[in-house]
């Protein structure tokens, strides 16, 4: 990996709310709607930070009928999956990023999620 895809990344990961997406898009693939309910934030800031994570490779998305399904984006290579790897492990000890992985964990014991789709998603790409 050249230092400026590291770069790229790096400057992808680096805010709050997409930092947000990565840890709930860790715990499988999910609609715009469920990661707006789960942060509280609108649609279309959610949407953005989607569209900056997808453009930098970090997201894929899928269609199904009228719903997009988001989900991380297996590693192009090694390198660029130790950088991720590391930043999501990273993840795990900050409180509202694991506040967030409860609410989703809640919603979907509630009732499905937009699609119901609630395991992991690969990319097959």
């Amino acid at each position: 990996m050249k230092i400026r895809r590291a770069r790229q990344l790096l400057k992808a990961l680096a805010d709050d709310t997409r930092l947000r997406i990565i840890n709930l898009l860790d715990s499988g693939e999910l609609t715009v709607t469920d990661i707006c309910r789960v942060l509280q934030k609108k649609q279309s800031n959610v949407s953005k930070h989607l569209t900056r994570l997808r453009l930098t490779g970090l997201v894929i998305d899928r269609r199904a009928g009228n719903s997009v399904y988001y989900f991380l984006r297996k590693p192009k290579d090694q390198e660029q999956g130790h950088l991720v790897g590391c930043v999501r492990k990273g993840l795990m000890v900050i409180d509202i990023l694991n506040k967030d992985k409860e609410a989703v964990k809640k919603m979907r014991r509630k009732r499905p999620l937009s699609g119901g789709k609630n395991h992991k998603k690969e990319d097959k790409r």
